[in-house]
């Protein structure tokens, strides 16, 4: 079969599409990727050929669209900076993503730019299948937000954020498909998808969202979260990583806090904020970040790349932006998380490990030294471990997803 996968956003975004793609490589299909400019180098370092898909994703996160806009109190800023948001790129993103559909048999994408992807795969008639990184569809089980809402509340608030968010992107839908020679959608991509029987990936697990499964059925399969192998994962850090000498310091005395935020980004004073009242409290840190930290014996600067799976174990918890896949690294490594949000699915991932005891978290803005407290709670540490214990192993999430992929590019 061939492949393609185009995804848009960070490396979060594009890592578990790597997973998927390098084990169909190894199966002897023929995969193509195609992912933001600043990303490309990473990727093609798994070996899968790999080309521009969209501008530099580093340089729209550091933006005034996202680092102000996007976070308006004003509902209606915040509509228009997420427009301007899935705008990011358009014309290139869809050249490109037309150009693999011409030479492929399935389209799959992440979870930015699935209403292009799903008009640019019927008009070559080729399958479309999406890859979810964080529920995003309406159901019955989950709080849109940080926050316990009554469920019927709670499902009639999903369902206006779906048709809001369809609000925002009909018009440059109708133009693509009026381009494409093809009909004026109807409603929601999710809706669509689902009366056409299209899978939709959901890459993590449901452990962390209980009673989602039976919300949604069988066509929306929680996989599990995707990551590469130990040799991809290799083949990706290029020998430019501080793995091994953050190991090594962590397994040389009591087992350190892991402070660090991704690709998002915080302030000098928000990171050291955290990382000082940490040492306050007699604690060993790490601290992954550009910004300069105090210097302390009890405390590791890190400002290059390193391996959560190998590092996070090393811990006794961590500290984080609430990322899919650092969430999913800290709970496969069974340490507690403290989530110091910014926005996005962010939040979500801060509830779903607080149901389970297994963590909690705050918006950034508002974060303080209390919201600290469950990184040394007794209680918090065995619920993450036994969180960790139940998740689907990675490789096992890794073939079901190739299945799924494989029999809709046979159909």
């Amino acid at each position: 079969m061939r492949i393609a996968f185009s995804v848009h956003g960070s490396r979060g975004d594009v890592q578990p599409a790597v997973s998927i793609g390098a084990e169909l490589a190894r199966r002897g299909h023929e995969v193509r990727v195609a992912v933001p400019e600043d990303l490309v180098e990473l990727t093609a370092a798994s070996g899968l050929p790999t080309q521009v898909l969209a501008p530099s994703t580093a340089e729209l996160l550091a933006s005034p669209l996202v680092k102000e806009r996007l976070k308006s109190k004003n509902p209606r800023v915040r509509l228009k900076a997420l427009g301007e948001v899935a705008d990011h790129g358009r014309a290139t993103s869809e050249r490109v993503m037309g150009e693999l559909a011409d030479v492929s048999d399935l389209l799959v994408t992440g979870p930015l730019a699935q209403d292009r992807a799903d008009a640019i795969a019927q008009s070559r008639g080729i399958g479309f299948v999406p890859l979810h990184y964080c529920p995003l569809r309406p159901n019955a089980s989950l709080d849109v937000r940080y926050r316990e809402y009554p469920r019927p509340v709670s499902q009639a608030m999903w369902r206006l954020a779906d048709q809001t968010y369809w609000l925002t992107l009909r018009g440059a839908d109708r133009r693509l498909r009026t381009e494409l020679g093809l009909p004026p959608a109807k409603g929601p991509l999710g809706s669509r998808l689902r009366s056409a029987g299209v899978p939709e990936i959901q890459a993590y697990d449901a452990a962390l969202f209980p009673g989602l499964e039976s919300d949604w059925g069988p066509q929306r399969p929680l996989v599990g979260f995707l990551l590469p192998d130990n040799d991809t994962r290799a083949a990706l850090a290029n020998g430019d990583d501080a793995t091994s000498p953050a190991v090594e310091w962590a397994d040389a005395d009591e087992a350190p806090v892991y402070v660090g935020f991704g690709s998002m980004k915080i302030t000098a004073d928000q990171i050291g904020g955290i990382v000082t009242t940490l040492l306050d409290r007699g604690l060993r840190v790490i601290g992954h970040t550009d910004h300069q930290l105090p210097q302390h014996d009890r405390l590791l600067h890190l400002d290059q790349p390193v391996d959560h799976e190998t590092l996070l174990p090393r811990c006794r918890g961590a500290v984080h932006h609430g990322g899919a896949g650092t969430t999913a690294a800290a709970t496969r490594a069974g340490i507690p998380s403290v989530i110091a949000w910014l926005s996005a699915d962010q939040p979500m991932w801060a509830a779903a490990l607080r149901r389970n005891g297994a963590g909690s978290g705050n918006k950034l803005a508002r974060f303080g030294p209390s919201d600290l407290d469950p990184l040394t709670d007794p209680a918090v540490a065995a619920a993450a471990t036994r969180l960790g214990e139940r998740l689907t192993p990675p490789a096992d999430a890794v073939d079901r997803a190739c299945e799924i992929l494989l029999d809709a590019a046979s159909h």
